[in-house]
């Protein structure tokens, strides 16, 4: 079940991270760096807020419905009040603080962030209704209504940059567009799914709100881990650094697909784990795989960077080429980080995880007001690496004690760890019998000849 979780979440983020590039390409050439830098600008902080507000209970859900399945149906209903009476709450606080959030903007750039304001409600109920399908297990949906989200907006990209009608304005309402559409999609998800009735039982808030508070911290501190370099760049950099830094982070997220994708299937299996040795196999095996795949993927994206960028985006963008390089060995450690963070939450250690990320974001806190000023987005790249060094570094402390394992015995490569069908036993009987059978070789040949045609 874990592996076939893993290849529909993987899959499904490899072909959110496709639409992620169309729509980061098509606005790089309609807005250029400063363009691009005001577009982060509107949609930066809505995000935030909503998980400032949902007070960790999406994670809470996702162990929940895993644990104790029956409680799907006060769960939802759950959500929903808290979503109303919260999320009107927290909308009319981002309204107060949003002009001294994000710097001195221009008149357009501070109505649109204003108006996507309005998408932090939203943004919660679509994070705790996930939360129930990913507890459950129903990836395929949760696949979906993410898929939902990132496509839409590269479809409509698509017609406006062929239309030249893609200026910040028709961008921010095309993201207004995918939030709803996603949210719609998630409703439709838990109705058809999981049927639940309208029962709301504040006894059942308070057991998921236990849960949610122990980790709230860390779920907070991951967030503003991943992308403070960028919080504090909207705050005091010009649009046009945080348009260049924002690219380079687009591109170096390519690397963090596979841990997204394990993370968010390893949680829920670990926490249905019936058996202690199983659930700590789960997250060990799990790290060891990202860690191998990153270092394989991280190797030729170092020597094409520079390539990529000017063939990409231009050469006013190749001057990032040095950030690229920092934030995508920035990102080998975020993604370990994740996976250890994932199972300790998965074990039921919830508290742990949280104290990893803290630590991370007061490492960071302090690297970036000490390098941001003088360095830049550099100093923000270096701040960035440092930080979620320590992250994965205290998680991988707490795992290693509370179950029991050494550093060695989890970081060991194995064989067993690959595929069946990946390992060199089975490769060579698989050649074996492909030499032997001459109409497979024919047919091959016939193929290839055709090709070659």
């Amino acid at each position: 079940m874990l592996k076939q979780n893993i290849k529909l979440v993987f899959s499904t983020n490899v072909i959110m991270l496709s639409c992620g590039v169309v729509t980061g390409l098509l606005s790089a050439w309609a807005l250029g760096p400063a363009g691009r830098g005001n577009l982060m600008v509107v949609v930066m902080w809505p995000g935030i807020f909503s998980m400032a507000a949902t007070i960790g209970l999406p994670q809470a859900y996702r162990f929940w419905t895993a644990k104790e399945p029956t409680l799907v149906s006060a769960l939802f209903a759950n959500a929903v009040v808290f979503t109303v009476v919260v999320g009107l709450v927290m909308l009319g606080l981002a309204e107060v603080l949003i002009p001294h959030l994000i710097g001195e903007r221009s008149p357009e750039v501070l109505h649109l962030a204003r108006i996507y304001l309005l998408t932090i409600p939203l943004l919660m109920l679509t994070d705790l209704t996930r939360g129930l399908l990913e507890g459950a297990r129903r990836f395929t949906w949760v696949g979906a209504l993410r898929l939902i989200f990132f496509s839409l907006q590269c479809a409509v990209y698509i017609v406006l940059w062929f239309l030249g009608r893609l200026t910040l304005a028709a961008a921010t309402y095309t993201l207004i567009s995918s939030v709803i559409t996603s949210l719609l999609v998630s409703l439709l998800a838990v109705w058809h799914q999981l049927r639940p009735s309208w029962r709301p039982k504040f006894a059942e808030l308070v057991k998921t709100l236990r849960y949610g508070v122990r980790d709230y911290p860390g779920v907070l501190t991951e967030f503003i881990n991943w992308r403070l370099d960028l919080i504090m760049l909207v705050g005091v950099a010009s649009s046009s650094a945080v348009g260049l830094y924002a690219v380079a982070v687009r591109f170096a997220d390519i690397t963090s697909i596979l841990a997204s994708s394990v993370g968010d299937a390893v949680m829920p299996e670990v926490a249905a784990s019936k058996k202690s040795a199983e659930a700590t196999g789960v997250v060990t095996r799990s790290l060891r795989l990202t860690l191998g795949c990153h270092l394989l993927i991280l190797i030729p994206l170092w020597f094409t960077a520079p390539h990529i960028l000017r063939f990409a985006y231009g050469e006013g963008f190749v001057e990032v080429t040095s950030v690229l390089r920092l934030l995508m060995c920035a990102s080998v450690a975020w993604s370990a980080g994740a996976i250890v963070i994932s199972g300790l939450n998965g074990l039921g250690h919830p508290g742990l995880s949280a104290i990893a990320r803290i630590s991370a974001a007061l490492v960071m806190v302090v690297m970036l007001l000490a390098w941001l000023p003088s360095k830049g987005i550099f100093g923000a790249a270096l701040a960035s690496i440092s930080g979620y060094s320590v992250m994965f570094l205290v998680a991988l402390f707490w795992l290693l004690r509370r179950r029991q394992v050494s550093a060695w015995e989890c970081l060991r490569p194995r064989w067993s760890d690959l595929p069946s069908g990946l390992k060199p036993a089975s490769l060579r009987v698989q050649v074996s019998r492909f030499l032997r059978r001459p109409e497979t070789k024919s047919h091959t040949a016939d193929a290839l000849a055709a090709g070659v045609e």
